[in-house]
């Protein structure tokens, strides 16, 4: 049972809670806001930012969608965050990934991956959960790869999305309807 109303009621909002509310919407395939915006809102000095850094993420990354995708996928699992992972597992579907890939990211095993730069991005993220830095050998082989900026930006979104993750679960927030719990 979700800590927090299931559904942000617009009247009752502030009017600049009103306007994110309405910014937050029109960046997102749904008619009210629910998830971790429907709490954050209740702070706009920091629900403001963090839209702007999830926006930059969904369109502007350097590193393209699909190897956000799986960032964002391997740090909700990894959070237990029901509600992001419903939400991005179609989004994961829509970048390419198979079935069987984000099926082994539900089970927490190491994927069969299509790409270098998947496997890359999995190595990253899965050491950074695990030790909360990335050795030197990681370092110096994902700066490679991926440049400093994508270097960067695999390490900022595995930091916002674990406080996605943190946000939901504290506030009990369900997974959308119709989706296979994890």
């Amino acid at each position: 049972m979700a800590r927090i109303a299931a559904e942000v009621r617009r009247d009752a909002l502030s009017p600049r809670q009103q306007r994110l509310h309405d910014d937050f919407l029109k960046s997102r395939p749904r008619a009210t806001l629910t998830g971790p915006f429907g709490v954050l809102i209740n702070t706009p000095d920091i629900a403001e930012p963090a839209d702007k850094l999830v926006n930059h993420f969904r369109h502007h990354s350097k590193l393209g969608r699909r190897l956000i995708e799986l960032t964002i996928m391997l740090v909700v699992r990894d959070a237990a965050a029901q509600y992001a992972w419903s939400v991005h597992e179609p989004h994961a579907l829509e970048q390419g990934f198979s079935q069987a890939t984000i099926d082994a990211i539900r089970a927490r095993k190491r994927p069969d991956f299509a790409h270098d730069d998947e496997r890359l991005v999995y190595d990253v993220v899965t050491e950074l959960l695990a030790s909360k830095t990335l050795s030197a050998a990681t370092f110096d082989r994902a700066k490679a790869a991926l440049g400093l900026e994508g270097l960067i930006e695999v390490i900022s979104c595995t930091g916002l999305y674990g406080m996605i993750g943190l946000v939901l679960n504290s506030f009990d927030i369900p997974p959308q309807p119709g989706v296979k719990p994890l």
